[in-house]
Parts: structure tokens; sequence; C-alpha cells
């Protein structure tokens, strides 16, 4: 289908603004973030926990759910302290058996390579995973309440981290600074809302199916998946941005 308007392609040409004015803005924005959220995490992972105590103890003795605290940067955190399910001999050999399979089939793959690459990379974690507890199960390191632990200092690493790339990313584009700003509250705000739903199947899974489950949650459901949402919104936002500013030649000048 052939063209009726073509515009000026963007090689060659980069975006006008301040240098000093972006230091000025990244600086400010991210510290006062990040400032935010060291104050803040105690009473937010506290809420984290609260909501999971809340969930789980519809499938739980509410005396085995507890909320416990220890101290992390520079407050006290919260998370919840529950029993995790071992896997038995059997369940450790049929999931060591089916990674196997896909890991030797999911290579074969001609079409939607991408799906199958994704695929393989969760079956290879859960083969590792399998093998141990096939081998040698009374020997796991973690319990569910330190992998708890482990999952909300990870979440509060994430929370510090997004001022500070997305601010990099989205105060260099030629956009309002209110709504720069917007949107990286809105991914901080995302991530603790999701944060706070992943936590809870986490917890539920580890405790209520096995640990065995437990590496590949992390490993491929944890900050793996932060990082695809963080870009998500970044594109979605970079995109509509380069839409309504496409037939505007005074943001762009010629690089040479």
């Amino acid at each position: 289908m052939p063209k009726t308007l073509i515009y000026y392609h963007r090689a060659y040409r980069k975006i006008t603004g301040s240098s000093k004015l972006f230091l000025i803005e990244f600086i400010t924005v991210s510290l006062s973030l990040a400032l935010l959220i060291l104050f803040a995490y105690p009473i937010i992972t506290y809420l984290m926990s609260f909501i999971a105590q809340i969930v789980l103890a519809h499938y739980y003795p509410s005396d085995t759910i507890n909320i416990l605290e220890k101290t992390f940067l520079l407050g006290d955190i919260s998370f919840i302290d529950i029993d995790g399910t071992y896997p038995s001999a059997l369940l450790s050999f049929t999931n060591f058996i089916i990674s196997l399979c896909l890991v030797v089939f999911l290579p074969t793959v001609k079409k939607d390579k991408n799906i199958a690459i994704y695929l393989l990379f969760l079956a290879a974690i859960n083969l590792v995973s399998a093998l141990f507890f096939t081998i040698s199960p009374y020997e796991f390191p973690y319990t569910a309440s330190e992998f708890s632990e482990f999952y909300i200092k990870s979440e509060i690493s994430m929370w510090l981290f997004i001022p500070f790339i997305l601010g990099l990313a989205v105060l260099l584009l030629p956009a309002p600074f209110f709504s720069k700003l917007t949107l990286i509250f809105f991914t901080i705000i995302y991530s603790i809302v999701f944060g706070t739903l992943r936590y809870i199947i986490f917890l539920f899974i580890v405790s209520k199916f096995s640990v065995i489950y437990m590496a590949l949650l992390f490993f491929a459901f944890g900050p793996l998946i932060d990082f695809i949402y963080i870009v998500g919104i970044y594109s979605f936002y970079s995109n509509r941005l380069a839409k309504t500013l496409k037939n505007n030649e005074t943001v762009w000048k010629w690089s040479y």
C-alpha cells in the first residue's frame, strides 16, 4: 500500500535540550524519589505482608502465618513467615523427567522460537532444581521464610532502581516535566501493587505445592519480569510521545 505522506527520517538528527537542565532534573527527581522510598519502605512492606497474611489466611490456620521484622538499610522490613512444603521423591523425579524432555525437545522447535527459548529457560531452571531435590532433598539451604525475606529485599532494591533508570531514560525526552515525573511515580506504584500480588502467589506456591519451584519463581518471574514491565511502560510512553512530535521539527536538529 503506497504512503500518502512520508515524514523526515530520524537518522542524523538528535533531540534538542539542555544537558545542564537534564542533570538538575535527574538528580532532583531520582534522589527525591529514592529518599522517599527509603523512608517509606517499612510501611510499604508491612502493608504488603499484612495484605498477604489476610489473603493466605483463607487457606491456612491463622497461627501458621506470621509477620516478622528484620533490619534492612535504614529501617525494618516486614515479611511473611510461613512453612514451605518439601517435594516427595515422586514429584522431584517427575519434574526432572518433564524438564529434561522439554530441554531436549524445545531447541528443535521451528516456529515461535522466542516462546520456545523462554520455555527452554524455564525448563532448564526447573531441571536443576528437580535434580537437586532428587539427589539430596533435605540439604536445600533455603526455607520459605528466607525466600519471603529475600523477595521483599529484592523488591525494595527494584523500587530504588526505578527512579534512576527511568529518570535517565525519560527526562531526556522532549515532554512536559510533570508528565515524565508522573510516569516514573506511576511505575513505582505499579511495581508495588504488582509486587504484592506476585508475593502472595509465590508464597502460596512454595507453601501449598512445593519449594522445588522456588528457583523457578524467582529467576523466571522475579526481577526479570520487573525489567519487562519497566521497558514496556517506557516504550508505551515514548511511542505515544513520538507520534505526538512526529510533525514538530523544532524538537529535532541535525547532528552534523
